[in-house]
């Protein structure tokens, strides 16, 4: 099913559409914003050449490039039907002409920069105030017949602005480049050993932080925190605090945005058998094992939503994701965390250490972020429906 959006200035569709349509993807990183948040980079892959045609229609019509979502907002009570123009005299004798309502998600969402797909051939209009009938290349559709008593997602109703940009490295133009260069030359004598050569060699692969590598305020308080606050108990695992900026906030009750997006994973997982019995098998494990537990439901007030993706080198391992980043009320849990210090080996200097020996040795954790506890205090933070 596809919707068209005026107030989205992209093209999406759902990631399990683009993996099903076998289309080509490529990585790329979006700064999105919307009503609910002004700037977010998110990662998302990058579909071309799509094509779409109407339920009744065979005309093919080119989309812009298509960016990935893992879900659209939608409400399906918005959707226009035959019982619609039913409702309306003006209507009436468009009821074969709407498409029938499908038992399926919103897979694709075409922004404004599709034209051509929201390009009006014909428009049925009514009293004033009174629904009206738009007829594109993808057939009818019925603006204006939504239900006021219908509630979705959030306390204020559907408001949706979408607006996205892709984010690439920038290029300072060649106006703003310097016209003239000046050399200066500086004469200096050393004498050259073997082993200073090897130094100078080696030193392009060196990832021991310099006495010049800036340290943040940020990051000097993280690792306050953590120096602080993590222990090990007796078992064995690292405990430790939610590294949180100030003091532990007071976030809002997200709890009809979470039952939304667990609304929308229920339909996938109905559809999907396989990904239904990984996901099963991956909260079973998890609740098992001790990292999560159940919380009495008069308690519920914060949900993380999650959702869960595959590995393209590990078919059949799912992996499960919390959504910390997901915004409700203009805040997320992310938005009140610190990020800390950067500890990424360089990938030069990993392959540069694996070419030394004869024989690489590679080893994993297994279910790394679970191995770290989080201290009861801060748990509730982290609670999912």
């Amino acid at each position: 099913m596809l919707s068209w959006f005026s107030q989205s200035d992209t093209t999406f569709v759902l990631s399990e559409v683009a993996e099903a349509l076998e289309a080509n993807k490529e990585q790329v990183k979006l700064k999105l914003s919307t009503m609910t948040s002004r700037t977010t980079v998110v990662s998302s892959q990058r579909v071309n050449n799509l094509q779409v045609r109407g339920f009744y229609s065979g005309k093919k019509i080119s989309l812009p490039p298509t960016y990935t979502r893992e879900f659209i907002p939608s409400n399906r009570t918005h959707i226009p039907t035959d019982e619609t123009a039913k409702a309306w005299s003006h209507l009436e004798h468009l009821q074969e002409d709407v498409a029938p309502l499908q038992d399926c998600e919103v897979g694709l969402l075409i922004g404004y920069n599709g034209s051509q797909a929201l390009l009006p051939r014909e428009v049925v209009s009514g009293k004033e105030n009174q629904p009206y009938a738009q007829r594109t290349d993808l057939g009818w559709s019925i603006v204006g017949h939504g239900n006021p008593c219908v509630d979705y997602g959030d306390a204020f109703g559907i408001s949706h602005r979408i607006v996205v940009r892709q984010v690439t490295p920038g290029v300072e133009p060649s106006v703003y480049l310097k016209t003239e260069v000046h050399y200066v030359n500086r004469s200096k004598v050393k004498e050259i050993t073997p082993l200073d050569i090897i130094k100078v060699l080696e030193s392009d692969f060196s990832e021991r932080a310099g006495e010049e590598d800036p340290v943040s305020q940020d990051d000097l308080k993280f690792l306050s925190k953590m120096r602080e606050g993590i222990t090990q108990k007796e078992n064995g695992h690292y405990e430790m605090p939610l590294p949180f900026k100030e003091e532990r906030p007071k976030l809002p009750n997200n709890k009809i945005c979470a039952i939304h997006r667990l609304n929308c994973l229920e339909r996938r997982l109905k559809k999907n058998e396989t990904y239904y019995k990984d996901y099963v098998n991956f909260m079973d494990d998890l609740i098992s094992r001790g990292d999560a537990e159940k919380v009495p439901e008069e308690e519920i007030e914060i949900d993380i939503p999650h959702h869960g993706v595959y590995h393209p080198q590990k078919p059949g391992k799912i992996r499960v994701v919390f959504d910390c980043s997901a915004k409700f009320q203009e805040t997320s849990l992310n938005d009140h965390l610190l990020t800390g210090t950067d500890l990424t080996n360089t990938l030069v200097g990993v392959l540069c250490r694996f070419r030394k020996g004869s024989i690489a040795v590679m080893c994993d954790i297994e279910r790394m972020f679970h191995q770290f506890h989080v201290k009861r205090e801060d748990q509730d933070y982290l609670r999912f429906p």
